[in-house]
């Protein structure tokens, strides 16, 4: 009589195992709680999870209002630009339950099963040219013709931020914008590898304490192409609630799960891309981020790092994806160049995990407050500026707006007051804020 389980079942049976083991964790078993089990008092908590089955026309009804919503507000783009940019938002919301996603008693309503194509299909009833594919494809074209743009004016000293007539992603106040080419690169690249998992990772070796002498720690993790049957097979569910580690990710690699050909062509619907979370923890928050670049090397490296900040925005949902994302692909095609140009690339490492350490949510003073692209851009309640430059009117010394940042709704003057302490603390002071009365 055979005993399979005294077999050795070679690589193969070992793969299985892995991979048995690997869904038990994601899923909650081994005495860890089910998502079940953790969200069976969710009405306690002043929410309700639904499901697009069941509840479909609640669904359709909320992604209209709160897209509707979202476009009438204030922004500093134009319309084309937020058509395409927006749907993402209603997607964010529409999975936490924020915006116009609640009952009648306020009750938050979530639907975690929404996805940008669902939101898209309600959309695009209204409005033809918000089909998902046409959406997908006209995101992945601006990210391409930027890329286009940039390598062909490199060797220019100076930069128009005007992209075959209109300023960059749609954006007012890039309009006729001159820049100087290396400062607006090197925000540029200094953004691109603040959210890349390796650079976080070397950074808490550099960086061991916080500005208060505490340990320094930030979370974070990777965005990788997945075919999508076998991710859905897998049920693996949202992979950026649960640690993934080396041996774990080798697996769902060894199973065809995450696509591991760098020069392969992924494109959408057959592929997706997914975030892995690779540390528990608070990552940046892209408003010191910004301000930290803008302090070091001027608005046009701000103006840079902001750019970059679209892209990663505009990068979730492709046509055509890049490995690795498109963001750190631009950032290191753009060290490569300055390291054959000039035998160097053009920023330093040590000078990323500098900005990385400065940035995280979890120095000191702490920060709950990381502005989406869309709140950089969008003119808050009593403000005549959209964010990103009451954020430059704060570096220079200005008077600012009294506004509430971000979806925590952080108040300015705790925001700024942070971001003062925390210049001062790497050398770069600036004045005491101002606010308008």
């Amino acid at each position: 009589m055979a005993y399979p389980s005294r077999r050795r079942r070679g690589r193969k049976g070992k793969v299985v195992d892995r991979v048995e083991a690997l869904l038990d964790r994601v899923k909650g078993k081994g005495g860890e709680k089910s998502r079940a089990d953790r969200t069976s008092s969710s009405r306690y908590l002043g929410f309700r999870t639904l499901d697009l089955l069941r509840h479909r026309e609640t669904f359709e009804r909320l992604v209209s209002l709160d897209f509707d919503y979202l476009i009438s507000q204030h922004f500093a783009a134009s319309v084309s630009a937020l058509s395409d940019l927006l749907p993402q938002s209603v997607l964010g919301r529409a999975q936490n339950g924020h915006g116009w996603f609640t009952d009648e008693y306020g009750t938050s309503l979530r639907f975690p099963d929404a996805t940008f194509d669902r939101v898209l299909s309600v959309l695009e009833s209204s409005d033809g040219n918000l089909q998902g594919n046409l959406v997908r494809e006209r995101r992945g074209r601006r990210l391409v013709r930027f890329g286009e743009w940039l390598f062909a004016n490199l060797d220019k000293p100076e930069l128009e931020l005007v992209v075959d007539g209109a300023p960059l992603f749609g954006i007012d106040f890039l309009a006729d914008r001159k820049v100087e080419t290396r400062a607006f690169v090197t925000g540029l690249v200094l953004a691109g590898f603040m959210d890349d998992w390796s650079s976080r990772e070397t950074a808490m070796l550099e960086h061991r304490r916080t500005f208060a002498g505490m340990p320094f720690h930030i979370g974070g993790g990777e965005i990788l192409i997945v075919d999508r049957e076998k991710f859905e097979m897998c049920g693996l569910g949202d992979t950026g609630s649960v640690l993934f580690d080396n041996q774990q990710l080798r697996t769902l690699s060894d199973i065809g799960v995450i696509c591991n050909n760098r020069h392969a062509d992924y494109r959408y619907p057959e592929y997706d891309q997914a975030f892995f979370r690779r540390r528990l923890g608070d990552g940046i928050c892209d408003d010191l981020a910004l301000i930290h670049i803008g302090a070091q090397h001027g608005y046009d490296a701000m103006l840079g790092a902001f750019v970059m900040d679209a892209i990663d925005t505009y990068d979730k949902f492709l046509l055509q994806m890049a490995w690795g994302g498109f963001d750190v692909q631009l950032a290191r095609r753009l060290q490569r160049h300055f390291m054959d140009l000039e035998e160097r690339p053009l920023v330093d490492d040590r000078e990323i995990f500098d900005l990385i350490h400065f940035a995280a949510k979890r120095n000191d003073p702490t920060i709950n407050l990381s502005s989406s692209h869309r709140r950089l851009i969008q003119f808050e309640a009593t403000s005549k500026v959209p964010t990103l430059l009451n954020h430059w009117r704060f570096l220079q010394g200005e008077i600012i707006y009294d506004i509430k940042l971000g979806f925590s709704r952080v108040p300015a003057r705790q925001f700024y007051e942070v971001a003062q302490r925390r210049l001062a603390s790497v050398g770069l002071p600036v004045l005491e804020p101002r606010y308008f009365k």
